[in-house]
């Protein structure tokens, strides 16, 4: 069995122990619209309706009942595995190896670097995956010892018991725009300028950002025209180059036809969370890992003048801790 096949009984099962979509997707850690849109194409594939929807949440159906006491056996019998293959890597830990997950870009890499040194030159190894629910769950199992998890305030991914988070840094999102926008020679820009644009986000299904960013829209006072859906950064620079405008992270680099400006207010930020697992078998790990992620980020300050200056005026000092 795959793990998309896994990760599909999982959902069957969430949904049934949780009687409604809203608390499933706490516990998954996804928003309940990607968790809609996922139970319907499981739904459509199984050729029937797995849950009936009531006034107060969802029922199984017969289908799903059926489904679901056969879902219960399988994901029993793999909990069981997993919980085994733990215990025994947990016990057989790679002595000088960290292994750090992460989504795309440039933070991982600069990441497990500063903690293998700080860890006397240890081993690292990285495992990208743009999936948060994904990431705490590899952390869960052991596959990774750190997660870099990149979450939108109000939309934070639920961790299960066992795991540790701590809040690095809550940095402005920024705005990318054409060189020959009519705002692009702006320095600061009011989120409402932008409301007849059209917008280039990432699909819910794949993370919250779409979702806190309608809702500082609605608080703006309008819907925002989001035109395209996708996570590919190589398309959504081609299209923003074209005319469109999208969010900028952090540390995103301005060049090729594409510029990037402050939205007034900094209405839109982004939360860098690490995550860890406390049985890690990693000596003195977990004390070393937020300064070495912090440390990363510092080396990428030269990305973009304007985190560099909020950087100088907030980085250094700057994690907001907590745990949980």
């Amino acid at each position: 069995m795959s793990e998309l096949e896994l990760r599909h009984l999982r959902v069957i099962r969430a949904v049934a122990d949780a009687g409604s979509l809203s608390k499933a997707a706490v516990q998954l850690g996804v928003s309940q619209p990607a968790l809609t849109a996922q139970l319907q194409r499981l739904e459509r594939r199984v050729g029937g309706l797995l849950f009936a929807r009531t006034g107060t949440g969802v029922v199984p159906t017969d289908l799903g009942t059926y489904v679901l006491s056969t879902a219960r056996v399988l994901l029993n019998d793999v909990d069981e595995l997993m919980a085994g293959i733990r215990r025994r890597t947990q016990a057989t830990t790679i002595a000088g190896q960290v292994r750090v997950g992460g989504p795309p870009g440039l933070i991982v890499p600069r990441f497990a670097t500063a903690i293998a040194d700080r860890l006397g030159g240890a081993e690292a190894s990285i495992d990208i995956d743009m999936h948060p629910a994904e990431l705490v769950r590899k952390v869960l199992d052991h596959k990774v010892d750190f997660a870099v998890l990149e979450e939108n305030p109000g939309f934070r991914t639920a961790l299960p018991p066992g795991l540790h988070s701590r809040v690095m840094l809550s940095a402005p999102l920024f705005v990318a725009l054409a060189e020959t926008h009519p705002l692009a020679d702006r320095h600061d820009i009011e989120l409402p300028e932008l409301a007849g644009d059209s917008w280039v986000m990432p699909p819910v299904a794949e993370g919250t950002e779409q979702l806190a960013f309608a809702r500082v829209c609605a608080a703006a006072g309008f819907t925002p025209i989001i035109k395209h859906q996708m996570s590919d950064t190589t398309t959504t620079r081609a299209l923003v180059q074209a005319g469109a405008v999208t969010l900028a992270k952090p540390v995103a680099r301005e060049g090729n036809g594409v510029v990037i400006r402050s939205l007034k207010g900094n209405p839109m930020r982004q939360e860098i969370v690490l995550v860890w697992h406390e049985e890690s078998g990693l000596a003195g790990a977990a004390e070393q890992a937020p300064a070495s992620l912090l440390t990363a980020y510092s080396q990428l300050t030269d990305t973009n003048p304007l985190f560099a200056a909020w950087w100088a005026e907030h980085g250094p000092a700057g994690p907001h801790a907590s745990a949980g």
